[in-house]
């Protein structure tokens, strides 16, 4: 990859060392309490210190974990959770079955649950690891997919992952770190924010049932319903009243009531503020210096700024002034 990961607020990481030792016990034992049951072996004639930081949320964790010496690691079949490695530092190679990966800086691989692997670092190797339930994967795949599905979720690894799509990840992991330190009562909103995450990871990352994810997504609707999504995305910047809605699609606003719900489970009205509040969230995320949050609440058609500012913080955590300040800093 000859793109750089964004990595400006993974150093909040920093901030909670779970252990750092010289002693191989503590090491495993530690590894198989935050990560997975594992066992592994190092070089003897290596000086082995193992350095974890990284915090939970709800089911799920992110970690960031550096060994200074190449060692291998094998990957319990007990273990439920999935563990998405995100290469830092050195170099690790992975095996699975009869398939290897040679991960470098900006591979992205995937561990499955109730599968052994195998995974060889050098004496640099630093993963970005998160961690989530087999269970929390399950049920975003089945909301997503509108059943349940019979065969197991398997991702592919390595270099299937795109660079817009490691990105993506990349840049969600960095808000999470930054809600997580400076967002008070966090808790509150870490349930909505893992089955984001989870939906991303599931629409991001290839797998066994990409092909009825993004069917789903682009589920045959009439053409009405698109006439009015592209309006709407056209003029988010203006007011938008049901009453024109319905006659540029040429259906009556009941139609179009039932029809959103129906094919967005959401009102009219429900969806032009949550495209407006996506527009708004990024905006604040591309920002650039001498961007005022007024100016680009305006710029997405907001005219209320204190109730939708309320809004905005029940969604993401934090209030839009600080989500640009955290792009500032």
């Amino acid at each position: 990859m000859n793109q750089r990961l964004n990595l400006s607020h993974l150093h909040y990481l920093d901030e909670f060392l779970l252990f750092n030792s010289n002693d191989y016990h503590i090491i495993k034992d530690k590894i198989s309490h935050y990560l997975c049951p594992h066992q592994f072996d190092v070089d003897a004639a290596s000086s082995l210190n193992t350095r974890l930081n990284g915090f939970s949320f709800g089911n799920s964790a992110l970690y960031d974990l550096k060994y200074s010496a190449a060692v291998a690691i094998t990957i319990d079949e007990t273990s439920p959770h999935y563990l998405f490695r995100i290469n830092l530092e050195g170099q690790c190679k992975v095996e699975h079955a009869q398939n290897q990966v040679l991960q470098s800086y900006g591979i992205m691989t995937v561990t499955h649950p109730h599968t052994q692997n195998r995974i060889m670092t050098n004496h640099r190797c630093r993963n970005i690891i998160l961690k989530l339930t087999q269970q929390d994967v399950d049920t975003q795949l089945c909301k997503m997919l509108g059943y349940t599905s019979a065969e197991s979720l398997v991702f592919d690894s390595g270099v299937s992952c795109t660079t817009e799509a490691l990105n993506s990840i990349v840049e969600t992991l960095n808000y999470l770190c930054y809600a997580y330190y400076n967002i008070q009562n966090w808790s509150f909103i870490s349930a909505s924010f893992t089955q984001y995450l989870i939906e991303l990871i599931l629409l991001k990352v290839p797998n066994n049932y990409s092909l009825q994810l993004n069917e789903r997504r682009q589920e045959v609707m009439p053409s009405y319903m698109r006439k009015a999504q592209q309006y709407i995305q056209q003029h988010l910047q203006s007011q938008i009243s049901l009453a024109e809605l319905s006659v540029f699609c040429g259906v009556s606003s009941r139609t179009l009531q039932k029809s959103f719900n129906q094919y967005c489970q959401q009102t009219p009205l429900e969806y032009i503020q949550d495209q407006r509040m996506q527009g708004v969230h990024q905006a604040l995320l591309n920002s650039q210096s001498g961007d005022t949050v007024t100016n680009i609440l305006f710029q997405n058609g907001i005219q209320s700024l204190g109730h939708f500012s309320s809004r905005y913080k029940k969604r993401y955590g934090c209030l839009p002034s600080q989500t640009l300040k955290m792009k500032v800093a």
